[in-house]
């Protein structure tokens, strides 16, 4: 069992964690509008509830990031339009548009307000702009049109991600395994891929599938030249896993790992050439 400190650590490096893929992200969401067929107004931050917490970890977030029975703002993207307005990691939302937050906790674990504030800020940003009622202020922001997606980092001992056409996946060992954002933005942008490019939908048998995951590739290459990261960071990724052999990208679904590092390789170039 993990001590409270230990704990307290890992509870933080988790809202690390969130607040690295909220940015790279929204940068690729923000980038790569022209590619989706659903377009939304995307906040630019993340919201908690204490309800996300086990009841074993919940004296330790109060006590580590001063979390009550109201949802709190737990990583903003500082070139996001709330960024700009002055909204900040910790801060506590009183209100949204004038309409109180829910404030009743959950005894057992579970996403459903947290769920049901992100619906009403999404709902809110459709009309903007949106005003936040914060603990110690009021700040107005308007979003910024995207790619359909929420992005998260959840629990998971295997390199794993996946995307179910509403949220993209990443699991905390898959998230470590990336050594810098742009080796990050390539899982981001492939799962997110899945979500919003017409080609890399998820097939009903193998043979589509293993299409899709290819597309998915070439697609994620793509939107990360579009966002700004480096291309190159993709292979040198895809080889270190190869390496680790233990990850859901290399399952039956997936074609042939070979084939799929060449036809990698080739969409880099043509990227690095087209830029030229």
């Amino acid at each position: 069992m993990l001590t409270l400190i230990a704990l307290a650590g890992a509870l933080s490096a988790l809202r690390d964690a969130d607040a690295r893929v909220a940015t790279v992200a929204w940068r690729l969401q923000t980038a790569n509008v022209a590619l989706c067929q659903d377009v939304v107004s995307l906040p630019g931050f993340s919201v908690e509830t204490l309800d996300q917490y086990s009841q074993s970890e919940r004296a330790v977030a109060k006590a580590e990031f001063g979390l009550s029975d109201l949802p709190q703002v737990s990583a903003v993207v500082p070139e996001s339009s709330a960024g700009k307005a002055g909204l900040k990691a910790g801060d506590t939302i009183l209100a949204v548009n004038g309409q109180a937050t829910p404030r009743d906790v959950a005894r057992r674990t579970g996403y459903s307000r947290t769920a049901a504030i992100e619906t009403a800020l999404a709902a809110a940003m459709e009309r903007p702009p949106v005003t936040l009622t914060l603990a110690s202020r009021t700040i107005s922001f308007s979003g910024t049109r995207g790619c359909a997606s929420s992005v998260q980092v959840v629990p998971g001992a295997r390199l794993d991600a996946l995307a179910d056409g509403r949220y993209v996946q990443i699991s905390g060992v898959l998230y470590a395994f990336a050594t810098n954002d742009d080796e990050l933005a390539f899982v981001i942008a492939h799962e997110l891929a899945h979500n919003v490019v017409p080609a890399a939908k998820r097939a009903a048998n193998s043979a589509g599938q293993r299409a899709a995951e290819l597309a998915a590739d070439r697609a994620a290459i793509g939107m990360m030249a579009r966002a700004g990261y480096d291309v190159g960071a993709v292979v040198p990724l895809m080889e270190r896993l190869r390496r680790k052999n233990r990850s859901s990208w290399l399952d039956d679904s997936h074609p042939a790992w070979s084939f799929r590092l060449a036809a990698a390789a080739r969409a880099v170039t043509d990227v690095i050439e087209t830029a030229r």
